[in-house]
Formats: structure tokens, C-alpha cells, sequence
């Protein structure tokens, strides 16, 4: 059984469509996040403290080891496809889902304090949406459009999976 790989933008929904998900489908939840700061017993604020590569070196040896798993829903950090390793390894057992939304809709109600990466503000957000858009698109095996009610992004990835 594959596991269901959410990725996007900070403030995309990841966290909320994979609660949703979870209960919905009945499968299993990681936060790759919450593993990530109980497996290293630090908090992501301290890890980027470090250093960003400190943090990204940690996400990835998180990633390889979610990745094995099967039949869970998966839900990443923002910043994970910034190394194509961890693209590869969710991958291998993996369907990954692109939470595409416009910056402007996440810019309505995103909290920026407590995100490492956008501690200078909401402006912020149009960077790294730069930065990062192709490579979200390149990950993904299905974009999911979120800017809609949470009840229609669930329908649109349940028919995928219930489809496979």
C-alpha cells in the first residue's frame, strides 16, 4: 500500500488536509516535521539556529526512514524538495501530493511566528514561492488546486487514491 506524500508552500494546508486525511482514508499520520524534532530531540527553531544544512541533513535522514513505511499519510515540511534525495526516497513507496495555493490565500492566514523561514514576514512568502514553485511541480505526481473549501482538496485526493 503506497503512502499519500503531501508537499507545498508553508501555509498550504499540509497539516490540516493530513489530519483530515488520516481519519478520512484511516491511515496512519507522520508529520515529518514532529518526527524530525522528537527523533533529534530539538525544536526546528534550534535546529535552524544551527544552521539551515543542519536542519535539511536531519529532515532527509527522516525522510529515507518514512519512506519505507506503507500506507500512511505523509505530511512534509515546505522545504523538503529542496534536496532531490528526499523526493527519491518518498517516492519509492509514495504518491506525492502537491497542496498548490495561491500565495495570496495563504498569505490571508498563515502564522509567520512561528515558522523559522519566515521570521521576516509575509513578504517572505512571494520569495520562497519563487524559489521553489517549478520544484514543487517537478516532485509531484498529482498538483491538488487548494484553494477551495477543505472538504472539496479532500474529494479531489480521495478519488485519486480510491482510483489507483
Amino acid at each position: 500500500m503506497k503512502n499519500i506524500v503531501l508537499i507545498g508552500m508553508p501555509g498550504s494546508g499540509k497539516t490540516t488536509i493530513s489530519q483530515q486525511l488520516s481519519k478520512k482514508l484511516n491511515y496512519p499520520l507522520i508529520d515529518i516535521d514532529d518526527y524530525l524534532v522528537e527523533k533529534f530531540k530539538q525544536s526546528i527553531d534550534d535546529m535552524f539556529s544551527i544552521s539551515e544544512a543542519y536542519f535539511r541533513e536531519r529532515e532527509t535522514l527522516c525522510c529515507q526512514e518514512v519512506a519505507q513505511l506503507s500506507g500512511h499519510i505523509l505530511s512534509t515540511g515546505g522545504g523538503v524538495i529542496k534536496n532531490q534525495e528526499n523526493i527519491t526516497a518518498l517516492k519509492k513507496n509514495g504518491i506525492i501530493f502537491l497542496l498548490d495555493r495561491d500565495v495570496e490565500n495563504i498569505i490571508l492566514d498563515i502564522e509567520t511566528s512561528t515558522r523559522p523561514l519566515l521570521k521576516e514576514g509575509k513578504e517572505r512568502l512571494y520569495t520562497l514561492y519563487q524559489e521553489r514553485n517549478a520544484l514543487y511541480h517537478q516532485s509531484a505526481d498529482v498538483i491538488i488546486d487548494n484553494n477551495h473549501d477543505i472538504e472539496y482538496t479532500l474529494k479531489q485526493i480521495t478519488d485519486y487514491v480510491e482510483s489507483m
